[in-house]
């Protein structure tokens, strides 16, 4: 054990995951939205009933209404979201609830719920420096830093538990481990399944990157992908058959009515989900701009793999352009990508890693400081977050249903931010 500490003690994964979770944690606070609310009383509830049932918690009577949560035909209230979330913040909540009876107030929940998404960011990035060392050596640090304080994954999966954080460090982990599984038979890839399969249980949009991974291994004619496909199978029949018995449909699970309102015009939602200065990838993250030179990179023996992983990469933006609320509700950046960072990132250290002259890194570089700064006033310049998406909500513009007004240039999200930020230091 003591080899073990001390081997884990010089990987510099072991400083990025604890560097990371001080960063996260810097601010002091949670920064939860609606949908971040039930996973913690759901935790509970698994701890003292044995089911995801938060009807009977006084702190979440006032969501009965909401999105959030359904009210199913036998009077039980569970969230609407895949249970996922609440198994990650399980560790955190059982402790305590083993030695009380009701929940602590919803403020604590909060907080418990940031530290379950911040270990699971944490965590995801120190995994993706490992990829990176071993298929793009020198790009791990610029790629790591991009991926764990430049992206979403900073500004909104690790300030509360939404179910970004976990999915993305099942999907990173599973990424590991099938690079890692060259010459294993079986176990790795039954692994490498389980955490594919757990990914869909925190976020069923996740699925894409399984699919992937299968593709890719059935392309190659691997014979890993039977238990890839067995350990996959595991998380996501515990999924079908929770939302078939929860909501009587194992697709939809709890999204309901919702999971058919008319989508926006394609064109409008894809450049938005990409471009847009109040949502876009490439706005809020610049340094993913270098993704095709990452993927003119791509090598043996990983390549299936990763192009497969990129294609799912783009499927996910087709496939949020298709739902009815491209722009993700009330947040910072575009959060419905998340899931696909872990293969942009790679891509971006791929590029680097490829790409040997001094004047291209320093570009680089530049640009991970500049996606590093954007979020960092997605965290510190709240002052103007919920002015600046009241402004900006559907229910306030019924002129704009779609979200145009985020393609606006004179009151975008991250100049609202720089103003709260420069307020909050002329004013602490």
């Amino acid at each position: 054990m003591r080899q073990f500490w001390a081997g884990a003690v010089r990987n510099p994964a072991y400083w990025i995951f604890w560097g990371l979770l001080a960063i996260y944690h810097a601010d002091g606070r949670a920064h939860p939205e609606v949908d971040c609310v039930p996973a913690p009383f759901a935790a509970w509830s698994l701890v003292h009933t044995g089911s995801l049932d938060v009807g009977h918690y006084e702190g979440l009577k006032p969501y009965h209404s909401a999105a959030c949560l359904r009210t199913l035909s036998d009077g039980r209230v569970v969230p609407q979201r895949s249970p996922g979330s609440a198994i990650a913040v399980l560790p955190l909540i059982a402790p305590v609830a083993l030695i009380r009876d009701d929940p602590p107030s919803n403020g604590t929940m909060d907080v418990l719920g940031k530290s379950a998404g911040a270990i699971h960011v944490a965590a995801a990035g120190a995994i993706f420096f490992l990829i990176c060392r071993r298929l793009a050596p020198a790009g791990a640090w610029p790629a790591t830093v991009l991926f764990g304080l430049g992206t979403c994954l900073y500004s909104v999966a690790a300030q509360a538990i939404w179910v970004h954080g976990p999915a993305t460090f099942w999907l990173t982990l599973a990424l590991y481990l099938m690079v890692r599984a060259e010459r294993a038979t079986w176990m790795l890839p039954f692994l490498a399944g389980l955490c594919l399969g757990m990914a869909v249980l925190c976020r069923p949009t996740a699925a894409l990157f399984p699919l992937a991974s299968g593709a890719a291994w059935l392309l190659t004619r691997d014979r890993r992908v039977v238990p890839l496909t067995l350990g996959g199978s595991i998380p996501v029949a515990y999924l079908l058959a929770l939302n078939w018995y929860q909501f009587g449909s194992p697709l939809v699970g709890g999204y309901g009515a919702e999971a058919g309102i008319a989508p926006p015009p394609f064109w409008l939602a894809f450049t938005g989900l990409l471009v847009a200065p109040s949502r876009g990838l490439f706005v809020y993250s610049p340094a993913l701009l270098l993704i095709p030179m990452g993927i003119w990179g791509i090598r043996r023996p990983h390549r299936a793999l990763l192009l497969c992983w990129t294609a799912a990469a783009a499927a996910t933006v087709v496939l949020f352009a298709r739902w009815h609320d491209w722009r993700g509700g009330w947040c910072y950046g575009p959060r419905f990508l998340c899931e696909a960072l872990p293969i942009l990132a790679l891509l971006f250290a791929i590029a680097y890693d490829r790409v040997t002259a001094r004047s291209f890194r320093i570009a680089a570089w530049a640009l991970v400081a500049l996606s590093v700064s954007l979020h960092f006033l997605g965290i510190y310049g709240g002052r103007e977050y919920e002015a600046w998406q009241c402004r900006h909500d559907p229910a306030n513009r019924p002129d704009d249903p779609h979200g145009r007004c985020l393609f606006e240039l004179h009151d975008t999200q991250i100049g609202a931010h720089a103003n709260g930020l420069l307020r909050k230091l002329k004013d602490p």
